[in-house]
């Protein structure tokens, strides 16, 4: 059976794919979550073995594999949020890049010959034409946070060939949906969480900038597809393969509380304006479905709307 070492696994997209892994019937694999922080929700996950840590912690991984034996490892962590990585860079560097080159070196001595790795479907490439990207296109990355994602993708590629560990590398879309937490990562669910508490929405730029939006249980889904048909040594798109723009997302907000507030101030510089992620090489891999947009947003708004009642009991 599959044993997977889920790093960062407490996070949004971590909990989504724990939850879509708790739904299926049969065969599921193991799963040892590694995270610096282990919320109390995690007991909605009573398979799951929780490990509080950081991943830097090179100690720690070598007792987790010697116990574990892990077949896989998902590298979901990022400890850098895009629009302000460039403010720290040394930072970035140390905390997201040194310590995937550590765990690389962990599975490899270990003999564990599978990763897949969150790369990002829009720091990645850039603004670079056309905005309707493709896994083989040019990536000309204007963050710290891009940069990084690449420099890591091609580490990867690096230990697969020098060292024969498998991988995949899947360039998100923006997610959103159920389990997300943040503050200052996941538009979609920011605007909805910031319109039931009354508070303003603040808009960088005109809100003209228009990106592709992906509900976060179909990366799950989409994951666990490809896991499950071996594909392997591929970098793919997961997207919706479309875009929204901030005005749009605000009006589908507005659409539910019409007395929502917003504020424009000036546009970040590392903020890429204008991309969807072309799907068509995942499509050929997959029977991929994308959730409807309008379902979608329903179960992210309910799921806002529930957790904010929560929070004030």
């Amino acid at each position: 059976m599959d044993k997977i070492l889920l790093v960062g696994g407490a996070g949004f997209l971590g909990y989504n794919l724990l939850d879509f892994v708790q739904k299926q019937a049969g065969n599921a694999p193991e799963i040892v979550v590694l995270s610096q922080e282990i919320p109390e929700s995690s007991i909605q996950f009573p398979d799951v073995i929780f490990v509080a840590g950081d991943y830097a912690d090179a100690n720690l991984l070598q007792h987790l594999f010697e116990k574990h034996s892990f077949t896989h490892v998902f590298h979901f962590a990022s400890s850098i949020i895009p629009a302000l990585s460039t403010q720290n860079i040394q930072a970035d560097v140390e905390t997201n890049l040194l310590p995937t080159i550590g765990l690389m070196e962990v599975m490899k001595a270990f003999g564990c010959t599978q990763i897949v790795y969150l790369s990002s479907g829009g720091a990645v490439y850039g603004n670079e034409e056309p905005s309707h990207k493709k896994e083989n296109q040019a990536c000309q990355p204007i963050s710290s946070y891009g940069i990084i994602k690449l420099a890591v993708e091609h580490y990867i590629r690096l230990y697969a060939h020098l060292y024969q560990i498998d991988y995949l590398i899947l360039r998100l879309s923006n997610p959103f949906g159920l389990h997300h937490r943040s503050e200052t990562q996941g538009v979609i669910n920011i605007a909805v969480r910031k319109a039931l508490k009354g508070e303003t929405f603040v808009v960088w730029g005109d809100g003209s900038q228009a990106k592709d939006y992906l509900f976060a249980e179909d990366i799950a889904q989409a994951l666990m597809q490809l896991m499950a048909s071996d594909v392997k040594n591929q970098t793919i798109n997961i997207g919706s393969g479309q875009t929204l723009s901030l005005v749009q997302i605000i009006d589908l907000v507005k659409q539910r509380m019409p007395h929502f507030q917003v504020e424009f101030v000036e546009a970040m510089p590392t903020d890429v304006q204008q991309v969807s992620l072309d799907i068509s090489k995942l499509k050929s891999m997959i029977p991929f479905t994308l959730s409807p947009l309008a379902e979608a947003f329903e179960k992210t708004f309910a799921y806002e709307q529930a957790r904010l009642s929560s929070l004030r009991e």
